[in-house]
């Protein structure tokens, strides 16, 4: 007969499971913006940028009713409103339609985020919860890689192009996603009941009489806006090489339309193993100090960056080596910065709207990311974006290097063993 810590380890090996898979869907909606449409650039930048503006509101939003009490319901919301925009944007040829309803994604997904690593924060300790949440964050890089070729895939062998009006791969995405959602709902669905569940949520070591779980304890901690800060950058960064490495590659090395999607997706292939090496190293060799360790890391992408113009034009090994180095450092200081970090530092009642304001905030570099490229790029060039690159990664650095100052001269949070919790159902 199981004991209980074995039947506690069977439910989150269920959670885990479940966030992965469902989060892994959200980005099969995400990562096929404008893909099937074949947009003009500055057609593509709006539409960018519109997307990430609502996914910003939904971030904050989503972590407010994860708070609230029900995370897991929150995350299904999601993923219906994307399933149900995303499908629809199959007949959406209509540019006003297709524009509206890409704001209704970006809604969506926005409350993906911040509801299931509160279900995450809720369901490990955090001993753990580095580790895990290394594992968990390959989801939205596979995810983004499984779009990408899903796409391709389609546009390729259905046969119908833009001119019909009708966009299959939309409703292939939708598709995947509205799978994930039942997959996560079957998986957790009876977590509320399980007797291994205290009736009490369980305090992440921050004492139950301060405000410290209040908007105001967030909003006055520093650490929060120490993680916004570096995320800003990083994630322009990010998103800026996320959608546009192909036409970089294309218009500015001369790569074939092939040639660049193949390069491009080293960027996601080998992405995934940041996480996984920052999630084993703050525990082990950093002690938790993820400031620290995410502050090398951004001086690290600076220095790499330095060096892309010069390796680009020393061929396709080269440039291969160095978009998959970006990806691997990226990737890494990403769910570092955004998601451990920020857990860390609030009480599990906050963790829905902590992780939402800081994602926010970094959306909102990836509202600018688009016009880098629209004007920025068409003013000055690809190889000077790189060098804004370093720029970029420097000031992030610098951030993070305040904020691993500051975490020495403040007490740790007790570290005590945390259980799940019935509010994130």
């Amino acid at each position: 007969m199981a004991t209980s810590a074995d039947r506690l380890q069977i439910l989150r090996g269920r959670v885990f499971t479940g966030a992965w898979t469902l989060y892994a869907g959200y980005y099969v909606c995400r990562k096929n913006i404008g893909s099937t449409t074949g947009p003009a650039v500055s057609e593509f930048a709006t539409t960018l940028a519109c997307f990430a503006i609502t996914y910003a509101i939904g971030q904050v939003v989503g972590g407010i009713l994860a708070d609230r009490g029900n995370a897991r319901r929150v995350a299904l919301f999601g993923a219906l409103l994307s399933v149900l925009c995303t499908g629809l944007m199959a007949w959406g040829a209509r540019p006003h339609l297709a524009l509206l309803l890409q704001l209704g994604n970006g809604f969506g997904q926005g409350v993906g985020w911040p509801s299931l690593l509160k279900l995450l924060g809720c369901w490990f300790r955090r001993s753990e919860r580095d580790r895990v949440l290394g594992w968990w964050s390959s989801s939205y890089i596979l995810g983004g890689l499984l779009a990408t070729s899903l796409t391709a895939w389609l546009v390729v062998h259905t046969g119908v192009t833009s001119g019909s009006g009708f966009y299959p791969a939309y409703l292939v995405s939708s598709g995947v996603l509205l799978c994930a959602a039942v997959f996560f709902y079957r998986e957790t669905f009876d977590l509320h009941s399980s007797s291994s569940i205290p009736d009490e949520p369980a305090s992440d070591g921050a004492a139950s009489t301060d405000d410290s779980g209040s908007w105001r304890g967030i909003l006055a901690n520093r650490s929060i806006w120490i993680s916004s800060g570096a995320y800003f950058f990083l994630k322009m960064t990010r998103y800026t090489l996320l959608f546009w490495l192909p036409h970089y590659l294309i218009s500015s090395l001369g790569y074939t339309t092939r040639a660049a999607e193949h390069v491009a997706s080293d960027f996601e292939l080998f992405g995934f193993l940041g996480p996984l090496v920052v999630g084993y190293a703050v525990q082990r060799w950093f002690s938790s100090k993820h400031m620290t360790l995410g502050a090398g890391i951004l001086f690290g992408l600076a220095f790499l960056c330095v060096l892309h113009p010069v390796l680009a034009v020393d061929g396709w090994f080269a440039i291969s080596a160095s978009i998959a180095l970006m990806g691997i450092l990226i990737y890494g200081a990403d769910i570092l910065i955004s998601g451990m970090a920020v857990l860390d530092v609030v009480p599990q009642a906050a963790h829905g709207r902590a992780t939402g304001v800081v994602n926010a905030i970094g959306s909102i570099g990836q509202t600018l990311s688009p016009f880098l490229v629209t004007v920025f790029v068409s003013h000055l060039g690809w190889t000077e974006l790189f060098d804004l690159f370093v720029f970029f990664a420097i000031v992030a650095g610098i951030i993070c290097a305040i904020g691993a100052r500051q975490a020495q001269q403040t007490l740790p949070l007790n570290r005590s063993v945390l259980e799940p919790s019935k509010q994130a159902f």
